[in-house]
């Protein structure tokens, strides 16, 4: 009987840590990106560059069969057309299919309620119709309408990561996963990084597969993009899995890169010291993207040139100030993850928390930071 009993647990193990794999054939993609409004008081992004665009080509590359997807745009993406395409999309789906959801946009909170409910902005979104997309109707239309079991919950925007507690909340036999940009009390990041790395997980990016298997698995790309963003934008991103599987294998890994490549560290310009990523290197040379420049600026260096990136960190307990929309409040830092900091604003809910990097906080007697720029060089790569 023990015999028995351990072979069962042995095969439950085995069960549980198997990995499946993403079949892109029976997949069905519902993806929106807003970049202009009519809502003029909006911060708009120019259409050229978009990665969203690239992601949906590499989505076909990959085999998704174009008449399972839907790409909605700008002026396409009104409050009625996201919702009637989606629930057309769910309609048509099959029950062995996967859904994949995707926004890009501008993601607002409701400050008139403590529990700040996030919605996605469309294209006629008006604060005086009151017409923007709820989360939680995203979420609810899709536990209601798809008819697979695996849904992949993707975002690039503000607040995104509140995707995560609407997917908690629910009552539901699907296997759901979340990938979004920032966590659900944080703004984003005005530029393509998230989205890039979601497009480099379904190409299958070498330098997700931190673990060399040949596979890049969901996990692998979350930690990935979590690093990414937190250096390269300075804000922590947001994943969870809720009966899907984290091993999922999303795409085979490509070649393996150089030793070093992808390494994000400082490289020193005229006597200082910027986050740089190696993205080359030959003959004990490495070839380095100066992160937040233009890429005109990219140039080989010496090693001697490089060092570590290590960010100050503030430690948890710390009373201190935290800048938020060009005004100081008291908050107290509760931990630190990977340079930013997990801050509470005293006399506002829990709801507020959020990570800020250190350029946004204020010790008592420091005078407020200035963010320092170089002249001449200027970001090439940002969607504003």
């Amino acid at each position: 009987m023990r015999i028995c009993a351990l072979l069962a647990m042995a095969l439950c193990a085995s069960l549980l840590g198997a990995q499946s794999e993403w079949n892109p054939a029976k997949t069905r993609v519902f993806a929106v990106g807003v970049l202009s409004f009519q809502d003029q008081s909006l911060g708009t992004w120019p259409d050229e560059g978009r990665v969203d665009a690239e992601m949906i080509e590499q989505l076909k590359k990959r085999g998704v069969p174009e008449a399972n997807i839907v790409f909605l745009t700008n002026a396409e993406a009104t409050r009625e057309a996201v919702e009637k395409k989606l629930n057309e999309s769910l309609a048509a789906s099959a029950a062995d299919e996967t859904f994949i959801f995707y926004y890009a946009g501008h993601g607002c909170r409701d400050f008139d309620d403590d529990k700040r409910p996030v919605s996605l902005v469309c294209y006629d979104s008006m604060p005086k119709q009151d017409n923007y997309w709820r989360l939680g109707d995203v979420v609810s239309a899709i536990e209601k309408g798809f008819k697979g079991g695996d849904v992949l919950i993707t975002a690039d925007c503000c607040h995104s990561g509140a995707f995560m507690e609407e997917v908690k909340a629910l009552e539901t036999s699907k296997r759901w996963g979340v990938l979004a940009s920032v966590q659900p009390g944080s703004r984003s990041t005005g530029n393509w990084t998230f989205t890039q790395c979601l497009a480099e997980m379904y190409a299958g990016e070498a330098l997700h597969d931190a673990d060399a298997d040949g596979k890049v698995t969901l996990k692998e790309t979350a930690a990935y993009a979590k690093d990414e963003m937190a250096f390269s934008e300075e804000q922590l991103t947001c994943s969870f899995f809720r009966g899907m599987q984290e091993a999922t294998a999303m795409a085979a890994a490509g070649e393996k890169k150089p030793e070093r490549v992808g390494e994000r560290c400082e490289a020193e310009d005229e006597g200082e010291w910027y986050k740089v990523k190696i993205i080359d290197a030959k003959d004990g040379k490495f070839f380095v993207d100066w992160v937040g420049w233009g890429k005109k600026w990219n140039r080989w260096l010496e090693a001697d040139k490089l060092r570590p990136h290590k960010p100050e960190v503030i430690a948890g307990g710390t009373v201190v100030e935290v800048e938020w929309d060009g005004k100081w409040y008291k908050a107290k830092v509760m931990h630190a993850e990977k340079g930013l900091h997990l801050v509470h604003y005293e006399g506002f809910p829990d709801s507020d928390d959020e990570y800020v990097p250190r350029k946004r906080i204020r010790l008592p007697g420091e005078e407020k930071k200035e963010g320092k720029k170089k002249d001449g060089k200027k970001k090439g790569d940002k969607k504003d």
